[in-house]
């Protein structure tokens, strides 16, 4: 066998086999043998009859295209193992020429090559992100709002501080009117289906107004706001839609339809809409007294028992939310940055990939975005139907998002066998014993917890948080490893702290239930707001947050070809 390897377009290479023509000739007859076993000859038993009479029986090139087919599977395997070509995934026969010697030519899809160049010397401006007084303020209303109290929850009329549960219904009443010629208005449930999870999953938003880039303009009788069960507390300075929208309820009785109009103020974020008039119709179904505590000392201190913290005045509780606060904002602006980072790394690597290896990437993205629509209950033929989109043209939306995404994840593959990057079994164990204080932590939720798959998910989570920490040094021009180090402290901080105020929250917990009354049933009443319920399954613990950017390349690079026609 005199075999040549040479690389051809789209990532692939080209093996091309030339074999003996004596080599042909055996395999043919082979192919002549296994015909006559499935057709009869007059005057053989099926296997027996001789090559001349096959080829008068079938025709000679009948024998010559399986002789081909045979012969040319086990070429390839062999032509794989000679040349040392790693395939992506199967080969494709591409042609056998008889003249001047059989010849076969197959083309491999080859596996993804990165060059990262000089991706230590990326850099990219870092801005510390800073938490207002306005942010602490705004989190301590909403934990004020979390531990109200409900007083009557059968109320007949609606008063300032109440909390009702109502129905909107509202729609502009000036504008331009309507064509007739307009299609239909989508009903909301059926607008909002086409909607997805993330913004790769929302092809149809590309497609929107194709007539022009200017924004949709609400027309008469185009709804405002639609709500079927929404709660607000009577409050005129936090209105929930429009300036006046609480002024109009006060008073109103329960169980009746208030009637109003009310005008969009001038400073309204929406240009398209300021100064319009908009009619509400709008149903109080329920009607409660409530009382909401004040931020005081006696606040801080239930807040900070439930919390699992010590035990702190308002001063300790205000520290305490903004210190939560500013980690969660320097945690989401290094997320974003290290993204930056990763950008202008991709851009300056050089990335090779079959063109096989996209299309599935497109694949997956439309898989998504067909299992997002199940789960309101549609189907991509329900899509298409309700955006005149086809699913050639939501593969074309797909291609840029799905290059994006498989050079993303063809880098970060390359800077975790760069930088050395790996997830140790102590790491695992302890984002393990972080997540279970989320539960509780006993011996049988360690079982529960403690699988195969669960440490597969956190090992992935591991990795890419410290490829994120390392992207994130490398962008700010600092020690890669001194930032992984730093952050496997905090990871071993957090879990010190997570376990004291898992002690400190049984604690309280316990004096607590000595003070429960003789007559109450259960000590379900009695948990604290923050102490999440149990899980009952492996699947109810199976971890959310897992997101490995490269493991979809990992599983499909591990693949090896078959010949496909």
């Amino acid at each position: 066998m005199n075999l040549q390897t040479e690389r051809i377009e789209n990532h692939r290479a080209q093996l091309t086999i030339e074999i003996e023509e004596d080599q042909l000739q055996t395999a043919k007859q082979k192919a002549a043998r296994q015909i006559s076993q499935r057709v009869r000859i007059k005057g053989f038993r099926k296997g027996k009859a001789p090559y001349r009479l096959v080829a008068q029986y079938v025709g000679e090139a009948a024998i010559l295209e399986e002789a081909v087919e045979s012969l040319g599977d086990d070429l390839y395997k062999q032509a794989l193992q000679e040349s040392e070509v790693t395939p992506y995934g199967p080969g494709t026969f591409e042609d056998f020429k008889i003249e001047p010697a059989p010849t076969f030519v197959f083309s491999v899809p080859l596996q993804p090559e990165v060059d990262l160049n000089n991706y230590q010397d990326v850099r990219v401006d870092f801005e510390e992100p800073q938490v207002a007084e306005e942010d602490v303020e705004q989190a301590l209303q909403q934990l004020r709002l979390r531990e109200l109290e409900v007083i009557d929850a059968e109320r007949q009329v609606a008063e300032l501080g109440n909390r009702v549960r109502i129905a909107v219904d509202s729609e502009f009443v000036d504008g331009e009117e309507p064509d007739d010629d307009d299609p239909e208005p989508v009903d909301d449930d059926e607008d909002q289906s086409a909607d997805s999870e993330d913004a790769d999953s929302e092809p149809h938003q590309a497609a929107a107004n194709k007539e022009d880039d200017m924004p949709y303009v609400p027309r008469k009788g185009d709804t405002f706001v639609h709500e079927e069960n929404a709660v607000v507390i009577l409050d005129p300075d936090e209105d929930p839609f429009m300036d006046g929208f609480v002024d109009a309820i006060v008073g109103s009785e329960l169980g009746s339809d208030i009637l109003f109009e009310l005008t969009i103020p001038d400073d309204d974020s929406d240009i398209t809409i300021v100064n319009r008039r908009v009619s509400f119709v709008v149903t109080l179904n329920q009607i409660e007294s409530i009382r909401i505590p004040e931020l005081d000392d006696a606040f801080a201190e239930s807040i900070s028992k439930n919390r699992g913290d010590e035990v702190t005045d308002m001063a300790g509780l205000r520290a305490s939310i903004r210190e939560d606060l500013e980690t969660a904002a320097l945690e989401q602006t290094k997320s974003e940055y290290s993204g930056q980072v990763l950008e202008q790394i991709v851009a300056g690597a050089e990335i090779r990939y079959p063109e096989l290896m996209l299309a599935e990437r497109v694949d997956e993205m439309i898989n998504d975005f067909e299992g997002n629509l199940k789960r309101q209950n549609l189907s991509l033929e329900d899509y298409f139907r309700h955006t005149g989109n086809s699913l050639e043209a939501l593969r074309l939306q797909y291609q840029e998002p799905s290059t994006q995404s498989l050079k993303q994840g063809l880098v970060v593959m390359e800077l975790v066998k760069e930088e050395e990057v790996e997830a140790t079994d102590e790491q695992i164990d302890l984002r393990l014993d972080l997540l279970m204080y989320g539960y509780g932590h006993t011996a049988e939720l360690r079982k529960l917890f403690d699988t195969p798959q669960m440490r597969s998910n956190l090992r992935n989570e591991l990795i890419i948080s410290q490829v994120n920490e390392r992207l994130c040094a490398i962008g700010r021009g600092q020690d890669p490893d001194k930032a992984v180090e730093s952050y496997n402290g905090r990871l071993s901080d957090d879990v010190r702290l997570a376990q004291e105020r898992h002690e400190r929250l049984q604690g309280y917990l316990e004096t607590l239930d000595n003070e429960i009354p003789a007559e109450a049933e259960s000590d379900e009443d009695y948990l604290a707001p923050d102490q999440e319920a149990l899980p009952t399954s492996e699947a109810e613990v199976t971890s959310t947050e897992t997101a490995d950017a490269g493991d979809a390349e990992a599983s499909k690079i591990e693949k090896s070809g078959d010949v496909e026609r």
